[in-house]
């Protein structure tokens, strides 16, 4: 509990931080003058989108869950997606634990396993974002350094230094002992285990979830329709390039600075960075992110940048935070379980 209460002071302090850091340039003036000439034709294909971004992932979950029999509805998942995102604003990282409590006691599925696939899918969109990192920074941006403003000159000669072959030798070495200090802990476990017969239950209860979570781990070896789910992918994330350009016709950008889809897919990629920190929702990174990447990059004026910031996290705040009770209303009326039963019942369902 005392972690739990210690987790929410830090990531409060850390939006407190990045979000002042965002504002601290930008005077109250420019940034109404920036909010007036906001046009509002794009909410509804950004509100599509968006929503179709959440399904999607719901859709690519329960190609990771569905294995060896086991059947789900599609609603009830995209609902736990949804959660999720809506708890995350409360409480970083507690959001992929709600999502999974939530779908395991609704479809009656072992709730570590189902975390195991949440993890197996962070792990996965972690990969597909350093891709996508390289290929912005190759390709896009031309030069690595031009990046590294963002993260401060101290972070810059960090980076630069982890880059030498030295430090990849140490990492090496110390992943390497990572995996021997775990498979020497494991082997402590079996002697305990042997020398202490009481406490047997409590080994196998931990046995127990940790085969679990390990079948959810790995669950994507058993993945049954491999285009499928690499098109799932593409789609979630060609959504959130959507979700990025959309907008800058709201504030004109796209005229005024000549932004387009390649500069979307730059801004998708550094506002990922700021959502991965452990702030509410991104609350404060994604807009010192975003600003500071449109600045730096396409020399949008820091009033523009900033209100662009705050008035997409704040619809995407409003679709989650709107759409979700809605989802979990439906869910307890029970309307879900009827679907799924109808699925079910029809012949030609497969």
């Amino acid at each position: 509990m005392l972690n739990k209460y210690l987790r929410f002071i830090v990531s409060i302090l850390i939006a407190a931080v990045f979000l002042w850091l965002a504002l601290r340039d930008v005077s109250f003036h420019d940034l109404r003058l920036t909010m007036g000439k906001l046009t509002y034709f794009w909410l509804l294909p950004y509100l599509l989108v968006s929503l179709m971004s959440h399904y999607l992932r719901a859709e690519r979950w329960k190609q990771l869950i569905e294995q060896d029999g086991i059947r789900t509805s599609r609603m009830t998942l995209f609902t736990g997606v949804m959660l999720g995102y809506m708890v995350n604003y409360a409480v970083p990282r507690l959001g992929e634990v709600s999502r999974s409590v939530f779908v395991g006691n609704k479809e009656q599925i072992s709730r570590t396993k189902l975390m195991g696939t949440v993890v197996l899918e962070r792990v996965l969109d972690l990969v597909v974002m350093l891709v996508l990192v390289v290929f912005v920074v190759v390709y896009l941006l031309a030069d690595y350094r031009e990046i590294m403003p963002l993260f401060g000159t101290e972070t810059a000669r960090w980076v630069q230094s982890l880059m030498s072959l030295n430090s990849a030798l140490i990492i090496a070495i110390l992943a390497l002992a990572s995996i021997v200090a775990l498979y020497l802990m494991y082997r402590l476990m079996l002697l305990l285990r042997r020398w202490f017969p009481s406490l047997q239950k409590m080994f196998r209860f931990l046995a127990d979830i940790s085969t679990k979570f390990t079948q959810g781990l790995i669950s994507i070896k058993d993945v049954k329709n491999w285009p499928q789910f690499i098109l799932l992918t593409v789609g979630i994330w060609f959504c959130y390039v959507l979700m990025t350009y959309i907008p800058f016709t709201a504030f004109d950008l796209h005229t005024e600075y000549g932004l387009g889809m390649r500069e979307a897919l730059v801004i998708t990629v550094v506002s990922a960075l700021g959502v991965a920190l452990p702030s509410p929702g991104g609350i404060g990174t994604y807009h010192w992110f975003v600003s500071r990447s449109l600045l730096l990059f396409f020399a949008v004026p820091e009033a523009e940048g900033v209100a662009y910031a705050i008035v997409t996290h704040l619809v995407m705040m409003i679709i989650i935070l709107m759409t979700t009770p809605m989802l979990l209303a439906a869910s307890r009326a029970g309307w879900y379980q009827k679907l799924k039963c109808g699925q079910d019942s029809d012949p030609g369902h497969p």
